[in-house]
């Protein structure tokens, strides 16, 4: 308000001093009857008090009238003025979630939404700040005119997945209306316009967000945002969908039969339900099957059914499929769904021994499990390789000692296993631990098992390898001669508690157990698998060595030697092996054992342990299996198949890349530099993350030479079950925040500028209204200061 409009109101005490000039006195009259005469001189003082109070209110209110109306107000309340010459700062928040992929009358919702938004535009001042934000990119700035906005409008892709909720996008917009004004530059606070285009679908709006929403839009400076919701979805939609493929484990054997989960829903199907046919097809070129398989299934209005495939026959490597209806329908994003799974040989673990017999056992507890192959060498056979690496040479075939020595990496092993090595630190600058040490700060893995007494070379492993080793080998401990005696072991299956001086027990409590190394254990006792009697008859030590635990190292089992926890002697140690260019950052990792696993003439080998007596309990192929499964990875626990929009990790081949290598990506979406990966000689994994992986199909990445994959591995990637849900989230939740009577219905037969005038409207102009009340008063007060004048003569 200009200031000398202020001061004009001022004006509004002239009328007093008019009438403090101008008042009139009454005429003295002498008269008889004095009486009666001075009671009239009171009834006239009343009448032309009144009087002139009531032409004083007209004078001062033309004044204030006048200047009012030369203010030129409106009447704002919670409504736009879109179409005035003011720029309003919007944000167009644009859904692309798959469920805009819906088809009506031919085309698209998310079609129907661009066309929409892009009519919208024509509506705002064409100076107007505009974003626009797609809900699968929240990352977005001002753009400088209306025009430059219709340009990323049309810029659009089609519906995909990685999409955030509206709710999340609305957040965005607040942050960004937050500061339009420094970031426009604007001299004057904006009108302020989120204006959001969407199917209202339940996975689109969460309303748990809803107070949070509000608490955020509060920190906008004046004028607070107005809101408008155009909902584009379909009251009553009609939707065929696979909703998963589900596959467990996701790695198997060669020999083993691939099951497969089918799940299928249907809704607003026609009659009692409808009948579709789902088709498995496998990629070409990648999975080793040549077949479709089709299955047809019914499925009732409102309900899913599944459907179970089963493929056989299968052979080495990796395999990818794709699951597709038969006949399309009105979205057609959750018709197909993706596949990935691993059929191969047991993954390879190393083991170096001086004595390869003394081995046996411990290659036959991982051929039983048939998860991992063990090769077994002596430290001679561990060497430099011309790349800087340690690598393993032997013979393939020892039927064939004259063919050329095999040369691996010795990370291409899932795990190295040192079994009962008497001296790993010789010869000096060239023994184990230095060929060893960057494997293991590479991201390698260790089990080091201990020999006898007397034929461990201790100071190789206790300071040839103090940056490694979980502990310090002191001394053997025999049960029978520890002091106090250990306490009775007990276990379920045994007729009565056991002297500890016989032998003492692994304490598997509930802390051991949730260990990831010993947890499979409480899942084979809650499913009351046949492994159970690991922990029902578990298995003995009579000798072990007593280890001083590193600072660094964590104890994952003790012995049951003592009644105290804090007097017990550890079992198996673990520590994690850092990165010398980050020591805050873990790479390797080293297991150690206290009790040995060698085999000798003896049988328990040399009186240590019952380890390996197959009897009773099935600890002498587990526990092998439970040591390097944890360190390698649960193949139980693979997974290949993630939500678009997911970050994914793929392990890179151990010992087969250089500095020079390119990793292939190959996939729908992946084009130009996209498709190269250069990952250098000591990345251990390729990350793929959006937008990437926004798009749903099968990916496979791989190494080349000489025009050949000497790797490949791949992943497939789904769009949400939820996106299939067409149900519209309630209205009350979202107008809650976004005001009553903001969520419009679009129709494709009514002009978005009606809706808008309905919806935002138009601030109401007073500038007119007042004009002819001053008017109107000037007239009024002319009228009665006449007539009140003229009696007054």
């Amino acid at each position: 308000m200009n200031a000398i409009l202020i001061a004009g109101a001022a004006l509004v005490g002239l009328p007093i001093l008019l009438h403090l000039i101008m008042k009139q006195e009454p005429k003295r009259l002498p008269f008889p009857a004095f009486r009666f005469l001075k009671q009239k001189l009171k009834t006239n003082q009343r009448k032309l008090r009144l009087r002139h109070f009531i032409l004083l209110a007209l004078r001062m209110l033309i004044i204030a009238l006048f200047c009012l109306t030369l203010y030129q107000p409106t009447f704002k309340s919670d409504r736009l003025n879109i179409r005035g010459e003011q720029p309003v700062a919007t944000v167009l928040v644009i859904d692309t979630s798959p469920s805009m992929g819906y088809v009506t009358n031919d085309k698209s919702r998310f079609k129907e939404a661009q066309a929409r938004a892009i009519e919208f535009l024509k509506e705002l001042p064409d100076k107007s700040p505009v974003v626009v934000l797609e809900t699968s990119d929240l990352n977005a700035t001002w753009l400088p005119d209306v025009a430059a906005a219709r340009r990323r409008i049309e810029e659009l892709k089609e519906p995909h997945g990685g999409n955030q909720s509206v709710s999340a996008a609305v957040a965005a917009a607040y942050q960004l209306l937050a500061k339009v004004e420094q970031e426009t530059e604007s001299p004057d606070p904006l009108q302020k316009l989120v204006a959001v285009f969407t199917d209202r679908t339940a996975s689109s709006w969460d309303a748990s967000r809803t107070e949070d929403l509000k608490k955020l839009r509060e920190t906008i400076p004046n004028d607070k945002p107005v809101h408008v919701v155009f909902d584009f979805g379909a009251d009553q939609p009609t939707n065929v969908s696979i909703l998963s493929v589900e596959m467990k484990p996701q790695v198997i054997a060669e020999n083993q039969t691939a099951n497969v989960v089918v799940t299928v829903g249907a809704v607003g199907a026609a009659g009692e339900g409808v009948e579709a046919t789902v088709i498995a097809k496998p990629v070409a070129g990648v999975s080793k099957a040549d077949r479709s398989i089709s299955k047809v299934v019914t499925i009732p209005n409102g309900q899913t059914r599944t459907v179970p495939f089963e493929f056989r026959d299968l052979k080495e490597g990796l395999n990818q499929w794709e699951f597709s209806l038969k006949a399309p329908d009105n979205l057609m994003i959750d018709n197909t769904r993706f596949l990935t799974f691993k059929v191969g040989a047991a993954r390879r673990i190393l083991t170096i021994t001086d004595d390869k017999k003394a081995a046996v056992f411990w290659q036959v507890a991982h051929i039983v499990q048939e998860e991992f192959s063990c090769l077994v060498v002596t430290p001679d056979q561990i060497k430099i390789g011309d790349g800087g690496q340690a690598v393993v040479q032997y013979t393939a075939d020892p039927k064939k000692p004259n063919a050329p020595p095999v040369v691996d990496d010795l990370r291409s092993f899932e795990a190295v296993c040192l079994l009962a090595v008497r001296e790993p630190n010789q010869p000096a600058g060239s023994g184990l631990w230095d060929k060893l040490r960057p494997y293991l700060q590479t991201g390698g893995k260790l089990i080091v098992v201990p020999a006898r007494e007397g034929w461990m070379n201790l100071v190789d492993y206790n300071e040839g390898a103090s940056d490694l080793m979980p502990g310090k080998f002191t001394k053997v401990i025999e049960t029978k001669k520890l002091n106090p005696a250990p306490p009775p072991q007990k276990a379920s299956s045994w007729d009565e508690p056991r002297s500890g001086a016989n032998g003492v027990t692994l304490v598997l409590d509930e802390n051991a157990l949730k260990h990831p190394m010993l947890k499979p254990i409480e899942g084979w006792r809650q499913q009351k698998s046949d492994r159970v009697d690991v922990i029902a008859n578990p298995r003995t030590t009579w000798k072990f060595w007593d280890v001083t635990r590193d600072p660094s190292a964590t104890v994952v089992a003790h012995y049951n030697d003592a009644e105290k926890p804090e007097a017990r002697h550890p079992a198996i140690l673990e520590r994690s092996v850092l990165d010398p260019k980050d020591n805050n950052k873990a790479k390797g990792k080293v297991v150690l054992l206290t009790t040995r696993l060698d085999v000798t003439q003896s049988t328990p080998p040399d009186d240590w342990n019952d380890y390996w007596t197959p009897e009773g309990s099935s600890w002498y192929a587990a526990f092998p299996n439970l040591l390097v499964r944890y360190l390698a990875g649960d193949t139980a626990d693979a997974n290949f198949n993630y939500p678009t929009g997911a970050t994914v990790t793929v392990p890179l081949p151990r010992g087969k890349l250089n500095r020079d290598s390119v990793v292939i990506l190959e996939g729908k979406g992946i084009e130009g530099n996209d498709a190269l990966i250069r990952p250098g000689d000591k990345q251990t994994d390729a990350r793929i993350a959006p937008p990437k992986t926004n798009s749903a199909g099968n990916f496979s990445l791989s190494v080349q030479k000489d025009d050949r994959d000497i790797w490949r591995d791949g992943f497939s990637l789904n769009v949400p079950p939820d996106e299939s849900n067409l149900d519209k989230a309630p209205l009350d939740a979202v107008e809650d925040l976004v005001g009553e009577g903001r969520v419009i219905p679009v129709t494709r037969n009514v002009a978005l500028a009606d809706l808008l005038s309905v919806t935002l409207g138009h601030p109401i102009d007073l500038f007119p209204w007042l004009l002819i009340a001053v008017l109107a008063v000037l007239v009024a007060e002319g009228f009665i200061a006449n007539r009140f004048y003229r009696r007054v003569k």
